[in-house]
């Protein structure tokens, strides 16, 4: 009897190795278990966005165009640098602008430090620009799973603006894939105010990316700004970029 249960099972296990005459491998526990959580988390992100214009219709639109520029000294230390415009109102008044610069220490391959100075450009009703700087120290963290790039940049930054000055702490996670000929990638963006002692802002972004040789890179994305109001979440704004990157 113990004979032929094993045979039975050797069977059942031949059969499942093999379908339509193709060999299937079995997938390890450890990466069924990360892919079905990564599929988890995507569906989350995927039903958010595709369910919140039917809950809240009434948002703006805006066009944005970034150029990022990161010169490499060494294995350690990197400069990075960029500048953005927007337009917002549906895309009929130019009124924000903000450059940055800043410098990262890479520690190991998972954890890198950066510190950034960020200048932001508003312009108010009477057309008049407005300043608004935001020095910040961020932590970098980074890994790999199942060819997937995992990234989360941990952000404390500082406000400075003639009015007032406050401090908000700001997570970015991305999930991409860079190692494909369109590399797509999708992000969430949360933003806690000090002032508010609340998290007062949700973005979800998707997009894709395609490196034009070996120092430039293009893409476009689309972005969604949930913004807390009153205790409420409300879709404010959907924004469409393109973005240029140079490396060096």
């Amino acid at each position: 009897m113990t004979h032929l249960r094993r045979a039975a099972s050797k069977n059942i296990e031949n059969t499942n190795r093999f379908k339509n005459g193709i060999r299937i491998h079995p997938v390890p526990l450890n990466n069924r278990v990360l892919l079905n959580l990564f599929n988890k988390i995507i569906s989350l992100v995927l039903f958010t966005f595709f369910t919140t214009p039917c809950l809240y219709a009434d948002h703006d639109t805006s066009l944005r165009t970034d150029l990022n520029f990161s010169y490499t000294f060494n294995e350690r230390f990197r400069a990075v640098t960029y500048v953005f415009m927007q337009a917002d109102e549906n895309i009929s008044n130019y009124d924000y602008a903000e450059a940055g610069v800043g410098l990262l220490y890479q520690r190991s391959s998972w954890l890198a430090f950066l510190v950034y100075y960020q200048q932001g450009y508003s312009k108010d009703d009477g057309r008049h620009w407005l300043l608004e700087q935001k020095p910040s120290i961020n932590v970098n963290l980074s890994t790999t799973l199942l060819k997937f790039k995992v990234s989360n940049q941990i952000r404390y930054e500082y406000r400075i603006t003639p009015d007032w000055h406050d401090s908000r702490i700001k997570n970015t996670l991305e999930i991409s894939r860079p190692d494909i000929f369109l590399q797509p990638y999708i992000g969430w963006e949360l933003f806690y105010e000090n002032h508010d002692k609340a998290v007062m802002l949700n973005r979800i972004k998707i997009g894709v990316v395609k490196d034009l040789g070996n120092h430039f890179s293009v893409g476009p994305y689309y972005r969604i700004d949930l913004s807390n109001s009153n205790y409420q979440w409300k879709w404010t704004r959907q924004l469409i970029g393109v973005q240029l990157t140079i490396k060096y």
